[in-house]
């Protein structure tokens, strides 16, 4: 068994859990390419491209966006947003000015001509999403989107978790400090 929550077993069995996973790993490396080949079309890593369409979208929103926001936003951290919204700044995609409010702070927008590629994207984006997400129903969407929002903020604390159970990183050191499982 690799679950033990009710939830996650049907009729005391974790197969289904497993290909759950399996499907999800698949979809995930699948999400990751088409990030990936997306931000190739306009010179950016797959994580570069979203950083920049994160903040095209979020700045719609929020006229004084700063990098914690938009790590938060994407769930990851301060410091590799920092690092890659620097290389955007490099590259004429995205400026960065103090924020009045807060002369500690920085707040980030796109530029005209990330705007441009952004916008010249949407040809092969459009379609790309449309069929990544084909087989689903607007009512099966608003489900995946809402399962998936779940999801996403457990990732840091299951890690915490691993480090907790194997903080040397190994299996040995868990055998001799649990019991074994049942």
């Amino acid at each position: 068994m690799t679950a033990s929550r009710a939830a996650l077993l049907v009729e005391g069995s974790d197969l289904e859990f497993r290909d759950l996973v399996h499907d999800m790993l698949a979809f995930a490396a699948a999400i990751q390419e088409v990030r990936n080949r997306l931000g190739a079309l306009i010179g950016l890593s797959g994580t570069q491209y979203t950083i920049l369409t994160s903040l095209a979208r979020l700045n719609a929103r929020a006229q004084e966006l700063g990098v914690n926001t938009l790590a938060e936003h994407l769930h990851l951290s301060g410091a590799f947003v920092t690092i890659e919204v620097n290389k955007l700044v490099a590259a004429g995609l995205v400026t960065k000015t103090t924020n009045p409010d807060d002369r500690r702070r920085v707040v980030l927008a796109v530029t005209e001509e990330a705007e441009r590629r952004l916008a010249e994207m949407t040809r092969v984006q459009v379609p790309a999403n449309d069929t990544l997400f084909e087989p689903l129903s607007a009512h099966e969407f608003k489900l995946l989107r809402t399962i998936v929002a779940k999801l996403a903020g457990t990732g840091e604390r299951t890690l915490r978790l691993i480090d907790y159970l194997a903080p040397n990183g190994t299996l040995d050191e868990v055998v001799q400090r649990l019991p074994p499982a049942e």
